[in-house]
C-alpha cells in the first residue's frame, strides 16, 4: 500500500469513531431521525453507534477491510433509500436535506471506494458492484458544486471572518466540487482530481470546522460537520492512490 492510502483509511475510521460516539451521546436525538415505522428507533440509534464502531475496527484490521467496508457502503446507501430520499420529497426546497442525503450517497461511495481498494481474500472474487462507489462519490461532489451556486449567500457564510472575498470563493469551490465530480466519473483524470479534492477537504476541515470545533465544543453540528468533511477526504485519498496509473493519462 502506498504511504497516502493508509491515511486516507484514517482518516475514515476517525471520522466512523466521532459518528459512533455521537449516536451514544446523543442517542434521542438520532432516533427522531428514524422513521416513524420503524419500530425501536432507539435501538436502531444504538445499533447504528455499534456499527460504526465495528466498521473502524474492520477497517483498520487488513483481513477484514474489504467486508467492513463493503458492509458499510450497504449501511450509508440504506440511509439514503430509507432516510434521506423521502425527506428531500417531503421537503424538496430545503437545502439542507439535498446536502445531508448526498453526504450520505458520498460516504457510501467513499466506503465502496475503500472497499475496492482494500486486498482481495484467495478465496474471494472482486465485486463489479463495487465500481459503483467512485459513480455516487462523483455524482455526490457534483451536486455539492451545483448547491454553491444555488446557495452562494449561505455558502460564502462558512468561511472564516478573516477569509476575503468569501462569495467568490463560495463560487469558485461550487466550480472546483462540479469539476472534481466531472473529472471522477469517466475515470481518465480521476487520480488527478481525487488528489486535489482530497487536498482542498483537509484545507477545509483545519481552516473551517477544527476553529469551529475548538469555539463551540459542546455542539455536536461542527463535529459532525467537519468529521463528514474529513470521512470524504479520506475517502478522495483512497481513490487518489487506487485509480490505475493508465487511467490519468
Amino acid at each position: 500500500m502506498e504511504k497516502s492510502q493508509p491515511l486516507g483509511r484514517i482518516f475514515i475510521a476517525v471520522s466512523l469513531v466521532v459518528f459512533g460516539v455521537q449516536h451514544f451521546m446523543y442517542a434521542g436525538f438520532v432516533a427522531g431521525l428514524v422513521p416513524a415505522w420503524m419500530p425501536g428507533r432507539l435501538f436502531w440509534a444504538y445499533f447504528v453507534g455499534v456499527a460504526f464502531f465495528a466498521a473502524v475496527a474492520g477497517i483498520l484490521y487488513q483481513r477484514l477491510a474489504r467486508p467492513a467496508a463493503t458492509l458499510l457502503g450497504v449501511m450509508f446507501f440504506l440511509f439514503v433509500v430509507l432516510l434521506h430520499i423521502p425527506r428531500i420529497a417531503a421537503h424538496p426546497r430545503d437545502g439542507n436535506e439535498w446536502t445531508s442525503g448526498f453526504v450520505a450517497l458520498a460516504m457510501c461511495g467513499g466506503a465502496w471506494i475503500l472497499a475496492s481498494a482494500s486486498p482481495l481474500d484467495e478465496r474471494e472474487t472482486a465485486d463489479p458492484c463495487l465500481k459503483l462507489g467512485r459513480y455516487f462519490f462523483a455524482m455526490a461532489f457534483g451536486a455539492f458544486g451545483i448547491q454553491h451556486f444555488v446557495y452562494a449567500h449561505f455558502a460564502a457564510g462558512l468561511g472564516p471572518p478573516w477569509f476575503l472575498g468569501r462569495p467568490l470563493w463560495a463560487y469558485l469551490t461550487g466550480a472546483v466540487f462540479v469539476a472534481a465530480g466531472a473529472a471522477i466519473f469517466p475515470g481518465k483524470t480521476a487520480r488527478l482530481a481525487a488528489t486535489l479534492l482530497g487536498t482542498i477537504l483537509f484545507l477545509f476541515f483545519l481552516l473551517f470546522y477544527i476553529p469551529r470545533i475548538a469555539a463551540q465544543p459542546h455542539n455536536p453540528g461542527p463535529w459532525t460537520s467537519g468529521f463528514e468533511v474529513l470521512g470524504l477526504c479520506g475517502g478522495a485519498m483512497v481513490l487518489a492512490k487506487t485509480v490505475p496509473r493508465v487511467e490519468s493519462k
